[in-house]
């Protein structure tokens, strides 16, 4: 009897502790077992078709004025009384979910949550924690939906999800085919981007033009640039974490678009019914016939292609278990004129495991493989040869995450990481008077371990501090010049080599990162934060272009190059007004940056076995103010952001031959003082918007010729300092019209969009070269890309 009756208690908690809300009627949470206060309240809010966990969600309590955020499961905690509460479900294109519920004991409830039905007028839904930029500790965090992405004019008939982070304030890009980012006054390659936890070197296609990211495979992305959490680093400027998509478990689905550039397809659906789910996308382009249309005979006879792919297996093996296998690839080739081609191609898998060990302690693991191949292959008919280079990053990493209370959370972990680079290697094609060449290969192995606490003191108080500690080993086998001392790094001063084994320790560099932030709230509305962080940087790209291309040479850190450290301070004001329509905030911040890379003027960077006769070691800073102003609701939405910053380099060293510009600082090549960004969205109804962004910035600093002079029989130019002139001031005006037809179930009834890219046809010059002129200094020409209004038409569908 006894027996039985623990079994019946048993199988009456077990009915008591899970249970799914069913809006329409008030749920009885837990049973009745005299607790009046302390009621724990677990639940997990899910994509009602696909299953997924949805991060970032918010519950809200109006009775207690309590709201929480669910963690990278999608789970949450609240902690009530014995009372009638009426809980409130948000995300971001979901539908808001208003439900009562009686507590009476411990319980966990499983939230499913729907996406919002555009046709309805009367849905109004805030996008997260509408209080969230005012509650958090996060500095310079910013976390982009992708329906707030796909509210912006299309680039070319494609939703960019680069382009799209750089209308954000202190964010820029160099110009209008440009790859990667600057952040606060950082080079592209001094940013983290990582797509489902996996490192993507070139995230471009077409030299910029379009983002190497297929929009229908991600879930979101967040863009840290100021506080950044410890569990990131490896990179000195800002860490850029793009979430993919799960796909659905109960029934097969997908989307297909097309544009006059590019179409892309996605298909998902379960692998094993309600268990194991599967997304796959295909994204290729064919612009061929753009570049025939154009002016310039050059591109005319050039060929562009590109295409990606992914794959995203989610398997949630249980309510506290998930596994998520996410794979993507990117090719691109462009042949100018006909005779060199220019390719590269990214390939990343990774594995994820999501677990909840407890009610207060939760388990990340990751692990990563990543691929980036680049080459130059000459194709004339006179000396063909072919350039390849790669590099190869395997890692992982393990997070705990532990919660001490809804007011206090604790992280700690560690990651690995090894990274093998191929600089460059010539091979000639046919038989031709070249001779082979191989620059030799690098190796880097880093480590790090780190923790971050997060706590609130009170209704006025936030604080988050952490510290992270990275190793960096560089590793042989390499033979290793030996130099003169008291004499500046050249081939000239070279007088022995040094042979390193396989594996054996070259250099080792290591150091202490801490990252701390504190937040005071002035009241619900308003707060001031201060935030502070170190990183330290064992990569670096050495070029002397403003973008990411294939000619460039990434090169890891030794005994010559040293680790770029950077250190950032930061100071804002944040307000929300008229119950957070209005969002604002205003931020302040200084970088100090240590062992930034330049190149000595007239450096050869191609093919160099001993690169670091080519370089110099520079110090930088970066300051700036950032407005941002947002309306997040109504029939009118966007965004206004400006930035005043700058971004400065100076070179000293021991020998004066080797400085630039006599010692004195210098603006670096993205340094760009002032940066406007103007975005609206005007929702005409429920099936039809328009949307238009203008942008406005300085223009790019440039080297211009002092004079020119006869050399040999040549003329050459005379180049005085570095980086002294500039081009143009930028600006330019998209727009783009939205449209949905009525009439469910035909094939027409899709989405539509037409956009215009550059209304009033402004050439903005991409870069500025010269020509001989007899008799008179070197003239200049300016290259502009987008030099006339450029029109597009997409039309998307879900089947």
């Amino acid at each position: 009897m006894k027996k039985i009756l623990l079994l019946a208690l048993f199988l009456l908690g077990q009915s008591a502790w899970a249970q799914t809300v069913t809006p329409g009627k008030r749920e009885v949470v837990g049973r009745d077992i005299g607790q009046l206060k302390g009621i724990k309240i677990q639940g997990r809010i899910i994509d009602e078709i696909t299953g997924e966990g949805l991060v970032g969600a918010t519950v809200s309590v109006p009775e207690l004025d309590v709201t929480r955020v669910t963690d990278t499961n999608g789970s949450f905690d609240l902690v009530l009384s014995r009372a009638e509460y009426n809980l409130q479900f948000r995300y971001v294109g979901y539908e808001l979910i208003d439900y009562p519920i009686t507590a009476v004991g411990d319980g966990r409830l499983t939230i499913r949550m729907i996406q919002e039905d555009f046709q309805l007028d009367d849905v109004v839904i805030f996008g997260r924690d509408p209080e969230k930029n005012i509650r958090s500790t996060d500095m310079g965090a910013v976390t982009l939906s992708m329906n707030t992405i796909k509210e912006l004019p299309p680039f070319l008939g494609e939703v960019d999800i680069v382009r799209s982070l750089a209308t954000l304030p202190g964010v820029s890009q160099v110009g209008e085919a440009s790859s990667g980012l600057n952040v606060r006054g950082g080079g592209v390659d001094q940013n983290l981007i990582q797509f489902g936890g996996a490192p993507i070197y070139n995230p471009s296609h077409m030299f910029g033009l379009f983002t190497a990211f297929n929009a229908d495979m991600v879930n979101d992305v967040t863009l840290y640039k100021a506080a950044v959490p410890s569990r990131f680093g490896g990179r000195s400027s800002a860490i850029l974490d793009i979430l993919p998509k799960a796909g659905g478990v109960d029934h097969w689905g997908g989307d297909l678009s097309v544009s006059n550039y590019s179409g892309k397809i996605s298909l998902n659906g379960p692998l094993v019914k309600d268990k194991v789910s599967i997304l796959g996308g295909f994204r290729i382009s064919y612009i061929n016939w753009f570049l025939k249309a154009m002016s310039n005979e050059t591109l005319r006879n050039s060929n562009a292609n590109f295409y990606d792919g992914n794959i995203i297996i989610s398997a949630p093996v249980s309510e506290n278990n998930e596994f998520t296998y996410s794979y993507y690839t990117s090719y691109d080739d462009f042949a100018f004129s006909s005779d060199t081609t220019i390719s590269w191609k990214n390939t990343a898998h990774s594995l994820q495991w999501k677990s909840k060990l407890s009610e207060k302690l939760s388990l990340d693991v990751l692990g990563y493989y990543t691929v980036y191949d680049y080459g130059i292959f000459n194709e004339s008919g006179i000396n063909d040869f072919r350039i390849n280079s790669d590099i190869k990053d395997l890692g992982g990493r393990v997070n705990l995450f532990y919660d001490f209370s809804p007011t206090s959370k604790f992280s700690f972990g560690g990651m690995f990481k090894q990274v093998g680079i191929q600089p460059g290697e010539l091979i000639p094609e046919g038989e031709e008077d070249i001779l082979p060449q191989k620059v030799q290969d690098e190796l880097g192995r880093e480590l790090a371990a780190h923790f971050q606490h997060e706590f609130e003191l009170g209704e006025k108080f936030g604080f988050s501090y952490g510290l992270r500690y990275d190793v960096y080993q560089y590793l042989g086998p390499r033979t290793v010049r030996d130099y003169e001392e008291n004499e500046p790094i050249s081939d000239g001063s070279a007088i022995s080599e040094t042979v390193y084994s396989d594996g054996e320790v070259i250099q080792t560099y290591n150091g202490l990162g801490p990252r701390a932030s504190v937040r005071y709230s002035f009241n619900k509305s308003s707060s001031i934060k201060l935030g502070y962080n170190k990183m330290y940087q064992f990569i670096h790209l050495i070029s002397n272009t403003a973008t990411i291309a294939p000619s460039d040479v990434w090169k890891l850190s030794d005994q010559f190059l040293a680790p770029q450290i950077a250190d950032q301070y930061s100071l804002g004001f944040f307000k929300n007004f008229k119950g957070n329509i209005f969002e604002t905030s205003l931020e302040v911040y200084y970088k100090d940056l240590q062992n930034v890379v330049e190149y000595k003027d007239g450096a050869n960077l191609i093919l160099q076995n001993d690169i670091e006769t080519e370089l110099v070691p520079a110090e930088g800073q970066a300051y700036g103010l950032e407005l941002y102003v947002k309306k997040n609701l109504g029939r009118i939405t966007g965004w206004v952001s400006y930035t005043y910053s700058r971004s400065l380099r100076r070179v000293i060293t021991s020998f004066e031959e080797e400085n630039i510009n006599d010692g004195e600082w210098y603006a670096s090549n993205f340094d760009k003082p002032h940066d406007l960004t103007l975005i609206g969205n005007y929702k005409i109804s429920t099936n039809t918007s328009v949307s238009a962004t203008f942008a406005y910035s300085t223009g790019r600093p440039v080297t211009l010729p002092a004079a020119k002079f006869d050399y040999s029989g040549n003329t050459l130019a005379y180049f005085a300092d570095r980086n002294q002139g500039r081009l143009p001031d930028f600006h330019r005006l998209d727009m783009s019209l939205n449209f949905k037809f009525a009439g469910e179930g035909k094939f027409f009834d899709g989405n539509w969009t037409f956009s215009l890219l550059n209304v009033y046809g402004r050439k903005n010059p991409f870069s500025v070269y010269f020509d001989h002129s007899e008799g008179s200094p070197p003239q200049s020409f300016r290259l502009a890309l987008l030099g006339v209004p450029l029109p597009s038409l997409s039309y998307a569908i879900k089947f």
